[in-house]
């Protein structure tokens, strides 16, 4: 019996939260005498975590927007390495945001920190910036990977990595059992189109107006669409303010149950795009950012696609309009192709058939296998 064990957890954004606070939960099934500290969001404050800081001061997306905040990031680097340093955990788990805990990671290989540093979440080091997985593969003890196909790159590269999925994966059958989404909003069978336009408050803005401006010659072309839009409560004014005819939901399992039973989705890219695809929701794939970043990103990608489930597939599956392609005219095209025509809509729906069945593998709790590999890590 592993007893008074110290885990000390840094999520940097939404989706590393809703991560963290299910390997908590696995691990605390697993060893209720585990003790968790670091720097999360409500989902992980609901174990009893407290945050040492407030997550959104991480929360920040884009080369310029990260420039014109570095002091207060260095800042926060420097806290959190020196709180990992004082405490001593037994363990540490840096959740994706690579731009801030691989420095983390860094700065305690470089004070000789002798306790496993486990990477959640690869970085796209398999699309762009590949020098990365170097200091990687120095800097953290394992990796636990999403996707399937980022296990074997990052072993070739010296790093030893578990697929373990995503832990969003249960959750689909969790939305199954619950009440329906059409039902408890007295929709029938209105067609739905969700939009998710990012958690950050930058790209949320980057993504509004084009897909506004689309919506509304949507919205005359099929009369009876219902747009639900999933969002974080903080940003629950700002969108309503922008869609005061839209359902706007911030319970991430009404979230679940709406993924299952929607018709369409214009999505930003992210992590959310593989949500969709194993809830087997055809979409389209919108993406912008500030022209600095993106003049600098665009020249060193590695890849053709930015959304999962078209690398996964390695093929051209769902529609990707980004920076100057991500327009009124160009949205406005996209979904209603999706809604009116039946063998784009058809043939996307195979292709999501063939990502789940890639990605779901071995069907077990990806939060449970994430949880055993950790727990190995304690018991050495």
């Amino acid at each position: 019996m592993i007893k008074d064990k110290l885990i000390y957890i840094v999520a940097g954004e939404p989706s590393g939260d809703f991560i963290g606070s299910e390997i908590i939960s696995e691990l605390i099934k697993k060893n209720s005498n585990l003790k968790f500290d670091g720097v999360g969001g409500n989902f992980m404050e609901n174990h009893e975590f407290s945050s040492i800081f407030p997550m959104s001061d991480l929360t920040v997306m884009g080369i310029l927007p990260v420039l014109m905040k570095i002091n207060k990031l260095l800042k926060r680097i420097t806290q959190v390495t020196d709180d990992i340093l004082n405490k001593k955990p037994d363990l540490v788990i840096l959740i994706d945001s690579p731009d801030f805990n691989h420095r983390v990671a860094k700065r305690l290989k470089k004070n000789s920190f002798k306790s496993p540093v486990i990477c959640y979440v690869a970085p796209t080091v398999w699309a762009w910036r590949q020098n990365r997985v170097r200091s990687m593969s120095k800097n953290f003890d394992h990796l636990l990977s999403l996707l399937p196909f980022e296990r074997d790159f990052f072993i070739k590269n010296g790093l030893k990595t578990t697929y373990v999925g995503h832990p969003f994966i249960p959750k689909l059958n969790e939305a199954s059992n619950k009440n329906s989404f059409r039902e408890s909003h007295n929709l029938q069978k209105k067609p739905i189109l969700i939009f998710l336009p990012g958690s950050r408050q930058s790209e949320i803005k980057r993504h509004i107006k084009p897909f506004k401006d689309a919506y509304k010659d949507i919205k005359k072309k099929i009369p009876d669409i219902v747009l639900t839009i999933p969002t974080e409560e903080k940003n629950y004014n700002f969108i309503k303010d922008q869609f005061r005819d839209s359902i706007i939901i911030t319970n991430e399992r009404e979230k679940f149950c709406l993924f299952q039973e929607a018709n369409v989705a214009c999505a930003s890219s992210g992590t959310v795009t593989l949500e969709l695809g194993l809830s087997l929701t055809p979409m389209v794939v919108i993406y912008k950012l500030d022209f600095f970043t993106w003049s600098i990103v665009s020249r060193l990608a590695k890849v053709q696609f930015i959304s999962l489930i078209n690398l996964v597939l390695n093929k051209n599956s769902v529609k990707e309009l980004i920076q100057s392609n991500c327009n009124k005219k160009n949205i406005y095209k996209s979904v209603l192709d999706l809604f009116l025509d039946k063998d784009i809509f058809e043939n996307q729906l195979s292709d999501l058939k063939e990502f789940k069945k890639i990605i779901i593998g071995d069907k077990k709790n990806p939060s449970e296998k994430a949880a055993d590999k950790i727990l190995e890590y304690l018991k050495d």
